[in-house]
């Protein structure tokens, strides 16, 4: 597959401003790490999915979350926060029915702030957005 665009044009840095911000947040990264590695399997994102794989790993998460994050409702190895994180970022992403089920809602509420939610959410469209950029432009995984 041959790249179609280079992702860096001009609205790169605003792009770039966003993930500063959520960088900064206050969130855990290793718990950013794993909303955008699931986000990324559900958008399909090659170059996301190696990226934020990697990037779980650096930031704490163990291999064996990493290689379950699929399946994450099947899996024991989460904790709830992190269960939250997962099913508010599949809502968020997936959007079906144009809403975010009450159920999700009360299950993030139950291990996030407002603030943190409020923060979460815009981790969870910051990553849609890069995966639709990177799918769109054909932007191959960074392989080492």
């Amino acid at each position: 597959m041959t790249q179609r665009f280079s992702y860096q044009t001009s609205g790169y840095q605003a792009m770039y401003g966003l993930h500063q911000y959520v960088q900064g947040c206050g969130l855990d990264h290793g718990l950013l790490e794993l909303i955008r590695l699931r986000i990324s399997q559900i958008n399909g994102c090659a170059y996301c999915i190696n990226m934020h794989a990697s990037l779980a790993q650096q930031n704490g998460i163990s291999i064996v979350k990493i290689h379950l994050v699929a399946a994450w409702k099947e899996a024991n190895v989460f904790t709830k926060r992190e269960l939250a994180a997962l099913a508010w970022a599949e809502a968020v992403t997936a959007l079906r029915d144009a809403e975010v089920p009450e159920s999700v809602y009360r299950l993030a509420k139950a291990q996030f702030s407002e603030h943190e939610l409020s923060d979460l959410t815009l981790a969870v469209a910051e990553m849609n957005a890069w995966n639709r950029l990177m799918i769109a432009s054909r932007t191959p995984p960074e392989i080492e």
